[in-house]
Parts: structure tokens; sequence; C-alpha cells
């Protein structure tokens, strides 16, 4: 098992680069005890080793880690301790997300598109200013036609992931590893696309994706950028499709979070089955409602079933369009990755009726008109709002707006991303359809939710 000691050898190792007379100055970035530049002519190893005995194993770690990324592959040595003392927190996108990745590469076997593999890796890497391990060359370059071009006694694996180290590299090696193999002067447009979307599909769990920032000569150019963290913690207890009384629920297990329904539970559903992290497509639901009707698998006249239960709980009639529009539109499109749009969703619970409350309600908005889950961490929320929502009967109410707003509000901080439309844009069935449509499309695009 890797020692403190052998850390700390790590750490002054890359120290090492670093000239005698800028050690002390090196030392106290790093928040280690100052010196004289004396003390560091004499031994760096030695000035260094003394501010470093006596730490806890929590600052050696995170010294370490702000080494690994001021350094980056200088560093590589060092990255490896770190990874055995605490493989969890050294990269943002972990050594799962980069195997997957890479083994989805590997089998393609086209990495470097329409380039030769150094001028490709010289995209990445500079290779000529990286030591030969073969004495027979100066640089890398040297090794990697020798041994990949020339003799071929190298394999792709070996390259990248024990001579370039990928699996290893800071972040931001990585990230231009990926951008470089998608960029349109490496592949055709058709293949990036493809390449993109099964990239993004494992970047996602590290909260990562592709997104499009630039373009050469009308050709896309493609970034990866880290996503908005949306909303902490999973999706356990979705009650939705509410309609007549209002359910009561009690707490089955507290300790778990499980609920239980008591009374008027036809009035509402509650899809109890795990949802994964790329969230929540019709499909699933589907599934779901037909198991729950005792069928032992999805058929049409299911699916029928369950979106006339789902219309059912749309009380007004632009609520009906938006729903009915959104599946016109996209369902055969998208197929088995049509994202779940679901209507009348809880998502704060009070047990006592605003009569009971005598007026006053403790939680100003208790469903959300609709809910999609684009991922476990990314959920959209949709209200179409009627005159209730700012008015009493046919009278302005600025405080009811106001308590909207703070609504709102409030869901965007936890994360959530609140989009609304106005009850009277969505009353003309025709212009209601087009503003239906050019939304979702905007919002698929902002997500790079793409067809099947």
């Amino acid at each position: 098992m890797t020692s403190i000691n052998e850390l700390i050898d790590a750490i002054i190792q890359v120290l090492l680069e670093e000239k005698a007379y800028d050690i002390p100055t090196v030392c106290t970035r790093y928040g280690l005890e100052n010196g004289n530049e004396s003390e560091a002519f004499q031994s760096r190893r030695v000035y260094v080793q003394r501010r470093l005995k006596g730490k806890d194993q929590l600052f050696l770690l995170d010294l370490a880690k702000r080494i690994i990324d001021d350094y980056g592959s200088k560093a590589n040595s060092l990255s490896k301790f770190v990874l055995l003392l605490n493989p969890t927190e050294l990269y943002t996108i972990t050594e799962i997300t980069r195997r997957n990745i890479m083994d989805e590469l590997l089998a393609r076997n086209n990495i470097t598109g329409k380039y030769n593999l150094v001028d490709f890796l010289n995209r990445v890497w500079d290779l000529d200013s990286m030591p030969s391990t073969d004495s027979r060359f100066k640089t890398a370059s040297g090794d990697i036609w020798q041994h990949m071009i020339n003799n071929s006694d190298w394999d792709e694996v070996y390259l990248y992931e024990k001579y370039l180290e990928l699996m290893i590299a800071p972040d931001e090696v990585f990230i231009k590893f990926l951008e470089q193999v998608v960029h349109p002067l490496v592949r055709q447009q058709k293949e990036q696309d493809e390449y993109i979307e099964f990239i993004n599909k494992h970047l996602v769990y590290d909260g990562y994706k592709f997104v499009l920032t630039d373009n050469i000569s009308g050709f896309p150019v493609y970034h990866i950028d880290k996503m908005l963290d949306g909303v902490q913690g999973n999706v356990k207890n979705l009650i939705f499709a509410a309609v007549g009384q209002k359910p009561e629920i009690v707490i089955s297990d507290l300790i778990n979070n499980d609920i239980r329904i008591v009374k008027h539970e036809e009035n509402c559903l509650v899809y109890d089955h795990n949802i994964s992290n790329t969230g929540l497509y019709w499909a699933d639901l589907v599934m779901w409602w037909a198991k729950m009707n005792g069928a032992a698998e999805p058929n049409i006249e299911m699916e029928k079933q369950l979106y006339v239960r789902l219309l059912q709980t749309l009380a007004s009639p632009p609520e009906k369009l938006l729903f009915m529009n959104y599946f016109k539109c996209f369902k055969k499109l998208f197929d088995k990755n049509f994202p779940a749009l679901i209507p009348q969703v809880y998502l704060h619970y009070d047990p006592y009726t605003l009569r009971q409350r005598a007026g006053k309600p403790y939680l100003s908005r208790q469903r959300m008109d609709f809910l999609l889950l684009f991922s476990n961490k990314q959920r959209i929320v949709l209200e179409v709002d009627g005159k209730q929502h700012y008015s009493d009967d046919d009278v302005s109410s600025p405080k009811k707006y106001a308590e909207m707003m703070q609504a709102d509000r409030e869901l965007k901080l936890c994360g959530y991303e609140v989009y609304r439309f106005g009850g009277y844009e969505l009353m003309d069935e025709e212009a209601g359809a087009k503003i239906v449509k050019e939304f979702f499309e905007g919002l698929f695009k902002k997500h790079g939710i793409k067809p099947s």
C-alpha cells in the first residue's frame, strides 16, 4: 500500500523541476513554511522535505491535487500515488467514464480520423518536447513512429494508456483529446455527430457535455463544457397525474423516505421504478403502466390507455394543446428516446387543505403543470398560466403574481429550469401548435437531446 512517505517523495519529485532560487517562492505559494535561498541551494530535496514532514494526509492530498493541476503531465507519477490513496476525488472526469469512452473509441478503430497518427497526436501533445524512452530517438515522436508505424509492436491501448498515460492525465488533457477526436478537420460531420452522441452519453455522468461553440468555413466546432449543476439528489417520489381530491400520504419509512398513499390513491399515479441517470423516457412510463395493470409486456393499447389517463388530468384547453402537440410533433421522431412529459406532478405536499389552514398556505406551489426529467439532475418545469395564477376572479392580484414569482425563484435556485406559457398564447390551435413545436425544438437543442 502507498504510504505517506511515498506521497511526500512523489510531491518532492515534481517540485524538483524548479530551480533552487525559485523553491522558497513555490513552497510559500502552496502554503508551506517560508525559508531562504541558501537553504534551498544546499539541497532542494531537503528543503521541501522539511516543510512536508509532519503534515497530515488530508493536507498532503490537497497539496498534491493542486500540484497536479499546475504541473500537468510532469506530475503523472504523483497522480498515480494520489489515485491509490484517494481514487474518487482526483479528477472530475472519473476513471470509469474515461474507461467507457476509450473502450468505445478503440472499438471503432478510427480515433485519428483523416489524420495520420503522429500528426493527430501532435494536436493534443507536443511530442517533440517529450523525451524518448528509446535510446535510438530523442523525442516521443520517434518512439511512436518506431513502435506504432515502423514496427507496429505497440497497440493503441498501450500507446494511449501506458505511454501517453491518458487515463491519469489531467482533465484538461483528456478533454483536449476528445475535442480533437471530433474536430471537423479530423472527421466528417455525420461521423462527428455519431462520436459526439456516444461520448456525451458517458460524460453526462460527470457533469460534462459537448456544446457547439464555433464553426470553421461553415463546419461546426464543439468544445466540452461543464453542465449546469442541476438539482442535487435523486428522484425518490414521483407522484403525478392528480385528479379529484388530494391524496392522503404518510411516510411509511422515514429513514428511507418511503411513502404510502392511504386515501384517494385512485386520484393520482405513483411511479415507483428506479429512474436512471439519463432521465425518464415515455417507454419507461409505458413499461411501468403495463406492469401495474398486470400485462407482461407493454402494447399499443396499454400506451393509449396511459396517454388518455394523463390527458384527463389536464383541466384547461391550453394545457391539453401543449400535451397533445408535444406527442404529435415528437413521439414518432424520438421513438424510444422520447422524454416523458409528466403532468400534474407534486413538488411539495401539505397534508392539510387550504380551508384547514384558515386560508394561509404554508407551501405556495404544491404541483407543477408539467415536468421533464432529462436526467436525475436536469429537471424542466413547464407552467401554463391561466388567470388564476395572477388574479382573483377577474381582479388583478399583485399578491398572487408575487407568490408565483417567488416560487419560480426558489425552484431555479434549487437547480430546476422553469418555463412559463401564457394560457392566451395557446388558445388558438394553429398558432399554439407552432409555439409548442418551436419551444421543444429549442429546448432539445439546448440540452443536446437528439432523436433515436
